[in-house]
């Protein structure tokens, strides 16, 4: 039999354990920097990986409980919010970063590290994207629509689409952030074993010392406790006024009349989302197809109005009011179908409607949204789509935003816009800060929408060329010089972060 440990043991182990773990950590720092490394803006990346750290561990934690715990629990809110506001302060220090080291040209003799570091900013803004695109709101809604509109313009709408709430969850929890870790593990190794990059000017006088670590670590935590304090203190304000996402049952329950009206625009193809056609790189797309049966369907009037009468039909066994109004002649079918619009666009009773046999597709649009009230038309336009699945949003927010109440009824409270991405305006109250980051892209888009010639395309080809100069910039001419130009590296270099500098003048003073 073995010995007993004794508490004094246990915790000699415990200690090893703790100082083997510290000698490996130990073994990563940048032991000696320039003279002004020390300075703040100079260790933004070491706070970028610190905020990387508490995204992962609120993000996990989000993904334990799921959706339905952080959108709508009050101790979920806190986390999100804590959540959110890492997010937040870690994209504008990116910004920061990537500032100061055009305005030092350290891309000059560091051009790998300068395109990891450009490649990380698209793809931290994609992630802050997708995102804002989990919450269970009304702007998460518009937000994903509007981002369907950008994708689809690319031509990627078929392999990256906000509306599937699922697929954005993979790409926002897994597929991103994986590369993301590759490449910010290959950009600090890099870092690791070259040092702080060294100024390029002259006249710039430092000297090597040793790296204060301690001011990091304290800088960090003090990083940390800001961005905890803004989730609990402004996390209920932030998420005022909250608005659930809408789907059909809630339409068809508030606007009954409204809702029908707009399944006869989607039988009739005069819709937006039926009439929708998306100019991309590939040229115009049509994205809202399904498959039922193995048959790919390409239309908004099966989509919205005959799959789902057929379940309805299927499941009561009652009177197929759609087969006899598609045995009219289409002259008949015309008039039916604009007597119908107009009795449910002059608030129509569904009531009245479910009896009015003389004209059929009065009852198919009465019937369907009697069906959408119970709730079973969400579950039939989840069953059309590619899979299968509840968490395929696609096909519900393409019909909300249709009947128009995203926009006219409830998102005048957000101040939402067709021609917005919306997330600039994700928070709108004055003390906000938001998405301040796509206002240039927001500003294209708004100039774009009063010109009838233009298409998102054209916005996302400004954004991609923007993106491509950003990151061949060292290779450039003219352009990679503009710091110098400028004297932009004074803001960084100077009396304030270099002590060298200091003594300097000091000697000239005398």
């Amino acid at each position: 039999m073995g010995s007993k440990q004794e508490p004094g043991e246990r915790g000699s182990k415990f200690r090893d354990i703790f100082k083997d773990l510290s000698d490996i950590f130990h073994m990563f720092y940048i032991e000696t920097v320039p003279s002004y490394g020390n300075s703040f803006w100079f260790q933004i990346g070491f706070y970028l990986l610190v905020l990387a750290i508490v995204l992962a561990v609120t993000g996990a934690i989000m993904m334990f409980f799921g959706p339905y715990w952080w959108n709508y629990s009050v101790a979920g809110m806190y986390v999100s919010q804590i959540h959110f506001w890492a997010a937040e302060i870690l994209v504008t220090l990116l910004f920061v970063h990537m500032f100061v080291n055009f305005s030092t040209k350290a891309y000059e003799k560091r051009k790998d590290m300068w395109v990891l570091g450009t490649i990380m900013l698209l793809l931290v803004l994609i992630q802050y994207a997708f995102g804002i695109g989990l919450n269970n709101n009304i702007v998460a809604q518009y937000n994903d629509k509007s981002g369907a509109g950008l994708w689809n313009a690319l031509g990627l709408g078929w392999f990256v689409n906000p509306e599937n709430f699922g697929a954005v969850l993979g790409w926002h929890a897994i597929v991103v952030p994986g590369i993301l870790m590759l490449l910010a593990g290959a950009h600090f190794m890099l870092a690791w074993r070259r040092g702080l990059s060294k100024p390029h000017r002259p006249e710039i006088r430092y000297s090597v010392v040793k790296a204060d670590h301690r001011k990091m670590f304290i800088g960090a935590g003090v990083l940390v406790v800001i961005v905890i304090a803004l989730g609990l203190i402004l996390g209920p304000l932030w998420a005022y006024p909250f608005i659930p996402a809408l789907d059909a049952q809630w339409a068809a329950q508030h606007y009954p009349d409204l809702f029908a009206a707009t399944l006869l625009q989607e039988y009739n193809y005069t819709s937006g989302t039926a009439t929708y056609q998306k100019f991309s790189i590939f040229g115009f797309i049509n994205p809202y197809s399904f498959r039922w049966d193995n048959i790919t369907y390409v239309n908004t009037r099966e989509v919205y109005v005959v799959k789902p009468y057929e379940m309805l039909i299927n499941s009561t066994d009652g009177t197929n009011y759609l087969a006899e109004f598609q045995a009219e002649p289409p002259s008949v079918q015309l008039e039916q179908l604009n007597a119908a619009y107009n009795y449910f666009s002059d608030n129509g009773s569904i009531t009245a409607a479910l009896h009015n046999t003389s004209n059929p597709i009065e009852v198919v649009a009465a019937q369907l949204t009697v069906m959408a009230q119970s709730g079973l038309y969400d579950g039939a336009l989840s069953q059309e789509t590619w899979d299968h699945s509840s968490l395929d949003q696609l096909y519900e927010i393409r019909l909300i935003a249709d009947t128009g109440l995203m926009h006219t009824i409830e998102g005048f409270k957000y101040h939402l816009h067709e021609y917005f991405m919306g997330m600039t305006k994700f928070n709108v109250e004055p003390w906000q800060i938001g998405s301040y980051w796509l206002a240039p892209y927001d500003a294209l888009e708004a100039w774009g929408d009063h010109i009838p010639w233009w298409h998102t395309l054209y916005n996302a080809s400004i954004a991609m060329v923007f993106f491509l100069i950003v990151l061949f910039l060292p290779w450039i001419p003219g352009l990679r010089n503009l710091p110098d130009y400028l004297r932009l590296y004074k803001i960084f270099w100077n009396r304030y972060t270099i002590p060298e500098m200091r003594g300097q003048e000091a000697r000239k003073g005398k």
